[in-house]
């Protein structure tokens, strides 16, 4: 199926993104409200899909030892400026096969529209994938976006998600996203989000299992909230009794600035005296200094705000 029959919006939303390196040639799979409107297959994934009145349940799954050369383009848009989009993701990587997913979510129009997320991952054992999912809620700060991740990393299995919303306004943003690693298995957690009115209102809730032994984590959060709005995280890390030599650290850095409200919790549970979970979290404002010195050579206040914030994204 072309691509030729994919809305501007959706293509446009995408070609705006500096994480996404979007290709006509990816295989994808292109889902606007509850129906597949372009498909590109691949031999290494199997896809399954099922409609349903306000959403659309899909089934992603490798091949046993398959190694997917291109990133797989995943893109839910809702085009409308009202209504209810409900996605159900299942995707499985079979042992020692290697994904990459690239998945974009857009609602360029939204003005009250709720868009809600329910995935299911699975890694077996030697599996690796990469999940990268960048949004944009468009500017009238009218989404509500409620997404919930359940992963099980098996034995030697490597996980990396990473979600970005640095453009356009937030609405509501939920992410619950919980992953459970057994032996020797690895999984990296990162947020990128900046909120830019006091009608955005953000919740990151990450936490990681480490059940095994040698299991290891990282969740990150890179975060900016300013004019009015509100930024919560809680980054949480249990090691089990059975996981020895298991290693994982919380990193949290938020930017506050105006009467915005920011919150970070970094949460760790030891049950096995070999673990070593450390964490570090701060809140604080735009420097100063680094501030003056942008004006200085002609950047605006918000130009120079904006510098700042993205600057410590990287």
């Amino acid at each position: 199926m072309s691509t030729n029959k994919v809305p501007k919006e959706l293509l446009d939303s995408i070609r705006r993104s500096k994480t996404l390196a979007w290709e006509n040639n990816l295989p994808h799979l292109f889902v606007e409200s509850n129906k597949i409107i372009s498909e590109r297959k691949t031999s290494a994934l199997k896809i399954q899909s099922e409609r349903f009145e306000k959403g659309l349940k899909i089934k992603l799954i490798s091949k046993k030892g398959a190694t997917l050369k291109k990133p797989f383009f995943l893109c839910f848009g809702f085009l409308k400026e009202k209504g209810e989009q409900i996605i159900l993701p299942e995707i499985v990587v079979k042992e020692n096969s290697e994904i990459k997913i690239l998945a974009h979510c857009t609602f360029p129009k939204s003005k009250h529209t709720l868009h809600r997320m329910e995935a299911k991952i699975k890694l077996e054992k030697g599996a690796k994938l990469s999940y990268l999912q960048e949004h944009y809620h468009g500017e009238n700060f009218g989404a509500k976006v409620f997404s919930i991740f359940r992963i099980l990393i098996q034995e030697k299995a490597w996980f990396e998600n990473e979600f970005v919303l640095n453009k356009g306004s937030i609405g509501r943003l939920k992410i619950d996203l919980e992953s459970e690693l057994e032996k020797h298995a690895f999984c990296k957690i990162s947020n990128k989000i900046i909120g830019k009115g006091k009608k955005d209102k953000v919740e990151i809730y990450d936490k990681v299992l480490l059940k095994e032994e040698n299991s290891s984590s990282l969740v990150k959060l890179r975060g900016a909230i300013v004019k009015g709005g509100e930024m919560a995280f809680q980054g949480e890390v249990e090691a089990g009794e059975k996981a020895n030599g298991a290693k994982a650290h919380i990193d949290c850095q938020e930017i506050i600035i105006g009467n915005s409200i920011a919150q970070s919790i970094p949460k760790i549970i030891v049950k096995n005296p070999e673990a070593q979970i450390t964490h570090e979290a701060s809140i604080g404002k735009v420097n100063q200094k680094e501030l003056e010195t942008l004006m200085t050579r002609g950047l605006s206040e918000k130009e120079a705000i904006e510098f700042i914030i993205r600057g410590k994204f990287k």
